[in-house]
Formats: structure tokens, C-alpha cells, sequence
């Protein structure tokens, strides 16, 4: 079960100032700093769904949600490292307890893994071969294992390699989240044991370490992970044109920003869709909680729920965002700006495909008793 003694916002509020420090750093690399890495491990961050067997924490998804926001307020690409973490250790709940016991024999493990693109596999003695390339490896320049999905025979598999098993492509040079290392992998002919993959298609069941309630949720509770990043960024942005609203007398003006009416309106709908936003994912993820604990099934539209929940954080941060940046005028556009930068990062992670525009389409057809058009979402 979770730890009530780990107290994950105040250790996301104790590494503020390391994070802030090197987040410049991590936008001219592509990568995070060695430092922020160290923060994020000595913190215990990486650890917020490991199962507390395994020496994790195992926070239910609202409280992980509130310690990557605190984060994301800072620094967006840490969070981000958080959330693929997060979300492959989850996956391993379905894995070999050979493996899980490979991965986790060291403390400060970091993990990665991508759905996206699968590689074609072919089966051989004692495993598979795995060839292709697999977009959005977030986490993989920091990553012990790296984790993507794979085809054989037209099963589909998640199949994992320890660090310098695949070659990282240096493709990631993007808009916004240029922190995160969402770089591509590629492989040609590697072999992946029989013991690192999870093969979706026979229905595996959860091992032995992961039997808490958090665990019992489906696929879909990774949404919990990427939504607060989009939050904490809109936070922080909110917080920058807080104090920019009395210190700044736009070109032109007689006022400080606060007066202006603009600027005034343009606040208020971001501060409005923040707190809605926000309450809406703490309502589903302590639904979707309760549900596990209780022991019940998740039907489809409970599923959808999740990916609903998603889509609307996402799509509303990026907006709101926009409201903070018009309100702000030419002071958001400036790099080094927390404005700047939440523009830019909301607007890239409204295009991933967990929270996409596409999202709300799913979840209609789920309600509407149609195939979802996102196969992930009916998964368990």
C-alpha cells in the first residue's frame, strides 16, 4: 500500500531551486542535467509508483497528480521524466517478477518506454529480434531500461532493454518540451529474452509486487501522469502575469497592467479554467481510486473517462495559456520567461496522442457503444 509518511509535494517543493537552476541548460541540451536527475532520485520522485514493496511510495493518481504539478511549475521536463518513469514501472505490474526483480535491484532506477510506431520483431530461440524505430522515448538520454512496443506475428508486445542496447536518434528539436528527451530509438536485429517482454495479446497477469489497488486501475490511469504537466505549466505562467500585472505599464498606457480590462479578462478565464481543469482530474482520479480500492470492474466508459479527463487538461491548459500570453503582451515572448515557456510546452503536449483533440472523438464512441477508433483506452 502507499506510504502516509512521504509527503511527495514537500519534496517536489524542496527541489525548486535546483530545478530552476538548470532547466535553461536542459532546453539547450535536449536533456535534463545530470543535477536535476540527482534532485529528482534523492527526492524520492521517481519512486511515486513504484510499489512500496520494491522500496516506492505507490501514491494514489490525485496524489502523484499534485506533486508532478508542484514540479511542472518549475520546471516542465522533470516532470515529464516523472511521468515515464511513472508510467513504466506501471506497465511492469504485467511483466516477468524476473525482470521486475532485474530492474528494481538498483535504488535509482530510471525508466522509459514508447507506444509509439511498434518495431517489427521476429521470434528466435529463447526470445525475439526486434528492427525499426519508435518515436517518443521520453527519458531515454537518462534511462536504465527503455521500453517499446513491438509486432510479431501480428501480436503486439512491450519489450524492454537495458541502457546502450538501442541507438538513440538525435531528433529532438521541438517547439516546446525540448527538456524532456523524447528522442526516437531505433534498433536492427536485437535480441529482447523471453523474460523482458509483455505480451498484450495473451492477456498477462499482474505479478506478485504489484497487488496494491493503484495497480488494479486500467491502462488508461496513465493519462493521471501527463495531465499535470500540462497544469503545473499553466500554473506557472499564471503566476508570472501575477506579478507582471502591477510592475508593468504596457507601451502607450497611462496604467499598470492590472488596470487594463484586457488583461483583466484574459486572467480571469485562465485562473477559471486552471481551478477547473484541475478539480475536474482530482474528481476523476480519485473516482477512478475508489473504484480500484473497492474492487470493482472499470467498464468502458470508466475507461473513457480517463482519456476525457486528459483531453480536456491538456486542451484547456494550452488555451488558457494563450490568454495568459495575450494578457502579458510582448513580455511573453521573450525567452527566460515562465510565460514563454508554458506556451510553448502546453502547446507540444496538446499533441500527444494519450490527450489529443482526437481523445474526445474516443471517448464519444465509447459512450456511444461504437469500437474505440484509440485501442489503448479499452485496455485493463
Amino acid at each position: 500500500m502507499s506510504d502516509p509518511q512521504f509527503d511527495a509535494v514537500a519534496a517536489a517543493t524542496g527541489i525548486r531551486d535546483s530545478l530552476a537552476s538548470h532547466r535553461a541548460e536542459a532546453e539547450r541540451q535536449g536533456r535534463l542535467a545530470d543535477a536535476a536527475v540527482a534532485a529528482l532520485t534523492g527526492a524520492g520522485l521517481l519512486k511515486l509508483w513504484r510499489p512500496a514493496g520494491l522500496g516506492g511510495h505507490e501514491l494514489p493518481p490525485a496524489a502523484y497528480g499534485a506533486a508532478a504539478e508542484a514540479v511542472a511549475r518549475v520546471d516542465s521536463a522533470a516532470a515529464w521524466l516523472m511521468m515515464a518513469t511513472a508510467n513504466t514501472t506501471f506497465d511492469l505490474r504485467l511483466a516477468d517478477p524476473a525482470f521486475v526483480e532485474e530492474v528494481f535491484a538498483a535504488d535509482d532506477v530510471v525508466l522509459c518506454e514508447t507506444f509509439n510506431r511498434p518495431m517489427a520483431g521476429r521470434a528466435v530461440p529463447g526470445g525475439i529480434e526486434v528492427t525499426g524505430t519508435a518515436p517518443f522515448a521520453s527519458g531515454c538520454r537518462h534511462a536504465h531500461w527503455l521500453g517499446h512496443t513491438a509486432l510479431v506475428d501480428e501480436r503486439l508486445m512491450l519489450v524492454f532493454h537495458p541502457a546502450g542496447a538501442l541507438v538513440i536518434e538525435d531528433d529532438w528539436h521541438t517547439l516546446g518540451m525540448r527538456g524532456t528527451a523524447s528522442n526516437a530509438i531505433s534498433a536492427e536485429g536485437v535480441f529482447v529474452p523471453r523474460h523482458r517482454i509483455i505480451d498484450f495479446t495473451r492477456r498477462p497477469a499482474r505479478n506478485r509486487y504489484f497487488d496494491g489497488p493503484l495497480f488494479r486501475m486500467p491502462e488508461g490511469i496513465l493519462t493521471a501522469t501527463f495531465a499535470p504537466v500540462s497544469l503545473g505549466c499553466l500554473a506557472g505562467a499564471l503566476d508570472e502575469l501575477d506579478e507582471l500585472a502591477d510592475s508593468k505599464t504596457p507601451f502607450a498606457s497611462a496604467t499598470s497592467l492590472e488596470h487594463r480590462q484586457q488583461a483583466q479578462s484574459d486572467y480571469g478565464r485562465a485562473l477559471a479554467a486552471y481551478r477547473a481543469a484541475r478539480a475536474l482530474y482530482r474528481e476523476t482520479a480519485q473516482a477512478a481510486f475508489e473504484r480500484a480500492c473497492a474492487g470493482d470492474d472499470f467498464s468502458l466508459t470508466d475507461k473513457a473517462d480517463l482519456f476525457l479527463t486528459c483531453a480536456h487538461v491538456l486542451q484547456s491548459s494550452a488555451a488558457a495559456t494563450r490568454l495568459v500570453a495575450r494578457a502579458a503582451g510582448t513580455s511573453a515572448i521573450y525567452q527566460g520567461s515562465a510565460i514563454e515557456r508554458a506556451r510553448r510546452d502546453t502547446e507540444v503536449i496538446a499533441h500527444h496522442a494519450f490527450g489529443a483533440h482526437g481523445r474526445f472523438a474516443t471517448v464519444a464512441q465509447a459512450y456511444w457503444g461504437l469500437e474505440p477508433d484509440f485501442p489503448l483506452l479499452a485496455m485493463d
